[in-house]
């Protein structure tokens, strides 16, 4: 029984020889992969294919050079990964309560009309507290934004570390794409697509090259980008409408309604960032 048993480890479940070897997770990216050995140190797989020995369950991972790096590089910093989703979380709650706050001062101010504009009037408790949470909201999403940059262009260092070939939109642009004027409701989003592609192949410690082109980019990066611009949009639209001291209480009014529509955006955005943060964390753990 004992000889039986070791000759089922050897030969493996369909009774090819994998040399007493398992073989390794590798889904669809079969890269590296072989009909026939192209050296001698080459092994069978138990899917009749041959397989270089870094692709062997147990070999040592060289942690330089080659494009084989060690999980410690090729996977996003965890601890990073949730500063940024609890930060953004706060943001995010701090601005939805700022909305809601927002929608009812610029309901006091409609029905107290040009008398909200009186020199010495008393602020009222709905405009101490949507002042106070705009304050705190703007505050954290700040440190927020920040963090999240630095997400980014280490998730990008990351990707590099896979040795994920014909990148573009990498290194610098992962900082500069955030800050360029009407140009960064565009290339953020396109620094996202290369990360979810590049992520989304397993990385087997070897370089996966331009495996990363045939993937797809996800639903959920397009609606959260996509509340993201909305935001901005309507934030633009609020310059429009933005009061003077000259003017009514209704125009006031009015500007406060759609400051509070943009944060109420902004925060369902950040919500659905969070999920693609996250989303691209695990993919990286592979």
């Amino acid at each position: 029984m004992e000889i039986l048993s070791f000759s089922l480890r050897v030969l493996g479940a369909d009774g090819k020889n994998t040399g007493g070897r398992s073989e390794p997770g590798r889904g669809k990216y079969l890269h590296r992969m072989a009909d026939r050995p192209r050296n001698e140190d080459w092994w069978l797989a138990s899917d009749g294919k041959w397989y270089p020995p870094e692709l062997a369950p147990g070999a040592e991972r060289p942690d330089g050079g080659g494009g084989v790096r060690g999980p410690e590089t090729t996977a996003i910093s965890r601890r990073l990964t949730n500063a940024v989703s609890i930060l953004v979380a706060i943001a995010s709650g701090s601005l939805a309560v700022s909305s809601f706050f927002g929608f009812r001062y610029a309901s006091e101010l409609n029905a107290l009309g040009d008398d909200a504009l009186a020199v010495g009037r008393d602020p009222t408790a709905t405009e101490l507290a949507f002042a106070g949470w705009v304050f705190l909201g703007g505050l954290v999403f700040m440190i927020a934004a920040v963090t999240s940059v630095v997400w980014v262009y280490t998730a990008s260092r990351a990707g590099d570390a896979r040795g994920a070939a014909d990148r573009r939109w990498r290194g610098g642009w992962t900082i500069g794409s955030w800050v360029i004027p009407v140009a960064n409701l565009v290339l953020p989003k396109l620094v996202f697509n290369e990360l979810e592609k590049v992520f989304q192949v397993p990385f087997l410690g070897v370089s996966i090259e331009d495996e990363w082109l045939s993937e797809e980019r996800t639903q959920l990066a397009d609606l959260w980008w996509a509340l993201w611009v909305a935001s901005s949009v309507v934030s633009l639209g609020g310059w429009f409408v933005a009061p003077s001291e000259t003017e009514s209480g209704a125009v006031l009014a009015s500007g406060i309604t759609i400051t509070s529509l943009t944060m109420m955006i902004t925060a369902t955005s950040g919500v659905f960032f969070v999920m693609v943060v996250r989303r691209i964390y695990v993919f990286s753990t592979r």
